[in-house]
């Protein structure tokens, strides 16, 4: 008796709306038993030839129906429950499928796959033991109890905590280790692999080889999987765990489609696959960890070792006539004076902070984001800190096509000018963005570094003695809901950097509002004291984690139009629609104007789901850009 006929539904990797569902195909005689559930396959598409990923295989009628020309991965990279999790990043991120199944799908190159091997480091979790709740983590990861789990480390037990959480947990099943940021996190990822052995990688630090066949290794069920953001997607059978180094990082957030919140994609996938999700951060974010709606069971350091990390904090008001205040100035030279260094947290890279008319008063502004611009000096140009946009000082205003632009405020490269003159003995470095974009380092030899807030990184931070928060009123006071909690977060940084008390360690911020919970939760030492009335304050004004929220741009033909039916869609939702403002954005032909609503709602999936409807019915020539979870 004949085999029925077999049909496979799959997934063309197309990133086109009117396609974003599946399609039949017959699966040949001599591919029967290859074509698989979460398998990739090529198929006729149209008038070419793509890949797809296979969702479901049956019996049925395949009368008129296109053959799968051939299996491109025979090991299952969305098999179920993977495909349900792809299936909801789809709709809470309003995007095409083919988009998020594409990233399941290992680079177009020939992989070698080498032998799995179990973890071989030490299996012991000294340093884990030492932490409250610590004892309860490691036995929940070896036998396998699922639950969310917020681990707050000290700085000098960062990478042997996660090397104790990946140990634990790889005894019992794969792991995932996700870093924000690559590029400052590879050292962290060397450590796990050193003490835990046969991590292996998927990041883009490793060649695009290297993480095919770490992406096919971890389908097969390899034991630790490390990486960046995208590692949360890595198709792994059977996860017992899945960590997030650095949880409150804005990294973790994507800023292209599908724009995906990492955190929120690794603790559905824990759900679906009945495993636990780990998140490592000294400064845990309130959307998530405090969110009144999710059980949290936290691991910290007892009071008396947290305490005994901390520096001494001095609380000073900023001066009216210079940057430096005469207390930090004093601080500073005894510092030097006794051969230790100093690290300087600014507010903003470039030479002026800002850049401004005389005539109008208005501020340069970056035209893709509307960010304030500041002035690099050694390139001559505007720079935006927050997108990166660069182009040349303006002869005239923008604005009002006055001649009168004024430098305003000092940024890193002026502070550090001027540090050199006040310190003539002391080697000056700055660490900001600029810099690093230029491929310049920390100068090892240098005895004061100036740096913005990319100083907080623990891979770009030199020891020292003193630390100095020249502006923290500047951080606190940005106009965005979370510049509370990010100032926050910088400050805890900067104590960590000063070191402990007991090793001289000192942290001096200037701020004229002392009293701020930002700001006493970092001289107390106490992460609930700020939570607490952080949280009390996004209740009252409907912020997360008492609400999502969903941005929402549109660009091109009748953008008016798409964003009122978008907001009236919200609405719908239970939706709270702030705007429509105009903003300016690169497009394909330079600059374009955008128009743009951010909503308050109570389940920003209903809502992208809304949208989905209209994205799919979109003419050519128009845009409209979705982005729930925003950072």
């Amino acid at each position: 008796m004949a085999s029925p006929s077999l049909i496979a539904s799959v997934i063309p990797l197309v990133p086109v709306w009117r396609v974003d569902r599946t399609f039949d195909y017959r699966v040949p005689a001599d591919l029967v038993g290859n074509v698989r559930a979460g398998v990739v396959v090529g198929v006729r598409f149209g008038n070419r030839n793509v890949r797809a990923v296979v969702r479901t295989v049956a019996p049925g009628p395949t009368a008129g129906l296109e053959d799968v020309a051939r299996v491109v991965i025979d090991t299952p990279v969305a098999a179920p429950p993977m495909d349900e999790l792809l299936e909801w990043v789809a709709r809470r991120y309003a995007t095409q499928r083919g988009i998020v199944y594409a990233r399941v799908v290992p680079p177009r190159v020939r992989v070698k796959v080498d032998e799995s091997r179990p973890p071989t480091g030490d299996p012991a979790p000294a340093t884990l033991r030492t932490y409250e709740g610590g004892r309860d983590l490691i036995d929940a990861l070896r036998h396998r109890r699922p639950g969310l789990w917020v681990v707050r480390p000290l700085a000098n037990d960062r990478t042997d905590l996660l090397a104790d959480i990946v140990a634990s947990a790889a005894r019992a099943g794969p792991c995932i280790v996700a870093v924000p940021e690559v590029r400052y996190g590879s050292a962290v990822l060397d450590g796990i692999h050193r003490r835990v052995g046969d991590l292996r990688r998927v990041d883009s630090s490793r060649s695009e080889g290297e993480r095919s066949a770490a992406w096919v290794a971890s389908a097969r069920g390899h034991r630790a999987i490390g990486g960046g953001r995208a590692s949360v997607l890595v198709p792994t059978p059977d996860l017992a765990a899945i960590v997030l180094d650095e949880e409150h990082h804005p990294t973790f957030k994507e800023d292209r489609s599908p724009r995906y919140d990492a955190r929120r994609v690794a603790l559905r996938r824990a759900s679906l696959q009945n495993a636990s999700c780990v998140l490592v951060s000294p400064t845990p974010s309130l959307d998530i960890a405090s969110d009144p709606n999710r059980a949290v069971k936290w691991v910290q350091p007892s009071r008396d070792a947290a305490r005994a990390a901390r520096p001494v904090v001095e609380l000073v008001a900023p001066p009216s006539d210079w940057f430096l205040s005469g207390e930090l100035q004093q601080r500073m030279r005894r510092t030097l004076q006794d051969g230790a260094r100093v690290g300087l947290l600014v507010p903003r890279g470039g030479f002026a902070r800002a850049v401004w008319c005389a005539s109008c008063r208005r501020s340069l502004r970056c035209e893709r984001c509307e960010a304030g611009m500041s002035f690099d000096r050694s390139a001559g140009a505007l720079r935006c800190p927050r997108c990166g946009l660069e182009h040349p000082l303006p002869p005239r205003c923008p604005h009002c096509g006055a001649d009168e632009l004024i430098l305003m405020g000092a940024g890193s490269q002026k502070i550090a000018d001027q540090l050199r003159r006040a310190f003539p003995r002391a080697r000056v470095a700055r660490v900001d963005p600029d810099s690093l974009a230029d491929g310049e380092l920390p100068d090892p030899g240098a005895q004061i570094y100036v740096t913005t807030w990319i100083g907080t990184k623990e891979a770009l931070r030199p020891d020292v003695r003193l630390v100095g928060v020249l502006d923290a009123d500047a951080l606190i006071r940005r106009p965005d809901f979370r510049s509370a909690e990010t100032a926050y977060q910088a400050l805890w940084e900067m104590a960590a950097w000063a070191g402990p008390a007991g090793e001289g360690g000192r942290l001096l911020i200037q701020t004229a509002d002392p009293t701020h919970h930002a700001v006493q939760a970092v001289v107390r030492a106490d992460h609930a004291f700020f939570a607490e009335r952080e949280l009390e304050s996004r209740r009252e004004l409907g912020y997360p984690p008492f609400s999502e929220l969903v941005r929402v741009r549109a660009l091109g033909d009748g953008r008016e139009g798409w964003i009122g039916r978008a907001a009236s869609a919200a609405a719908e939702e239970g939706g709270q629609v702030m705007g429509p403002i105009t903003t300016r954005m690169r497009g394909g032909a330079g600059m374009t104007e955008a128009r743009e609503v951010l909503i308050k709602c109570p389940d920003g999936q209903a809502v992208a789901e809304r949208l989905r409807d209209i994205l799919a019915s979109m003419p050519a020539g128009a845009r409209l850009q979705v982005d729930v979870d925003p950072r």
